[in-house]
């Protein structure tokens, strides 16, 4: 019978590739020794961990619930064993491979992280800033920084802060076209700008915390991204929908108002998370725990 620590981290490799044969391969052992592992962890526990057929292999909702627990119990053994070791140059060694958002505080991001890291010569940083959210486990990232929904039980994730959308013009604009009284004067009476969505072809609505929403009209400006869209508000152009942890300096800075503060929405969160992994290396832990305490004083409330 297998060594029931090293059963779990074979079901969590599984639970994670949803293949055998790539769990063998990642684990380096027999794809054999994968499906007597599993098949053991099932009939110890008295429940199927895994639905399998010739096409295709999915977690049971038992299988869901164990994985998180098993992650844990791993993370806590190894826990065990390295609590009172300092952090070695060795362990250190290696890429991280880091994705998140176009932010502003980017710069201030990887600056801080650096500094944190003066220590540690041999680990190296891959920063891939993107507007794409890529598969952070199809292109082996480590870490990813996301704003949208967060993620199912895959993975590792800390939530920083909730995000929103804030409507907002210059004070220019607003000067030479007046303020908006309503939503409706807003939507037919005002430039506004639109953020295509290349999946359905058609511009994504605007929503609010009333639970409204509408499609701008006849947009004065269509962009197929973010910082095109802010860009056309900060010429005065569009009375613009953005992310307000976009905005927020240009706001500080009275250089953009915000239109109808009492309907921003908080449709999104900021957040860092990483796959699920049975013995997670050193260097992605510490650098995982380092962004997560960067981005929240970062972007404190």
């Amino acid at each position: 019978m297998l060594d029931k620590l090293e059963a779990l981290k074979i079901f969590c490799t599984a639970a994670e590739t949803l293949k055998f044969r790539e769990t063998a391969v990642r684990l380096g052992v027999a794809p054999q020794l994968v499906t007597r592992a599993i098949s053991e962890l099932e009939k110890q526990l008295g429940e199927m961990l895994f639905l399998r057929n010739t096409r295709q292999m999915r977690l049971t909702p038992f299988g869901q619930r164990f994985w998180p627990k098993a992650e844990l119990l791993l993370s806590e053994s190894e826990a065990l064993f390295t609590a009172h070791q300092n952090h070695r140059l060795e362990d250190m060694s290696g890429s991280v491979r880091i994705t998140l958002p176009p932010l502003f505080e980017n710069q201030d991001i990887l600056r801080r992280l650096f500094r944190h890291l003066m220590n540690y010569p041999q680990l190296n940083i891959e920063w891939l800033p993107s507007d794409v959210h890529l598969n952070i486990i199809d292109e082996q990232i480590d870490i990813g920084i996301r704003i949208g929904a967060v993620p199912d039980n895959r993975f590792i994730v800390k939530t920083i802060r909730p995000v929103g959308v804030n409507i907002v013009a210059t004070p220019d604009l607003i000067e030479r076209g007046g303020m908006p009284e309503s939503l409706r004067e807003l939507q037919f009476n005002h430039p506004l700008s639109a953020l295509n969505n290349s999946n359905s072809g058609r511009v994504w609505p605007w929503q609010f915390a009333d639970g409204s929403s509408f499609f701008p009209v006849q947009p004065s400006f269509i962009a197929a991204d973010i910082r095109s869209e802010l860009s056309a508000a900060l010429a005065g152009r569009t009375y613009s929908q953005l992310p307000d942890i976009l905005v927020r300096p240009f706001l500080q800075r009275g250089e953009l108002v915000n239109i109808f503060p009492e309907l921003n929405y908080q449709p999104w969160k900021l957040y860092i998370f990483r796959p699920h992994q049975p013995l997670l290396p050193a260097r992605v832990r510490l650098v995982f725990d380092l962004l997560t305490e960067i981005l929240k004083e970062l972007f404190r409330d």
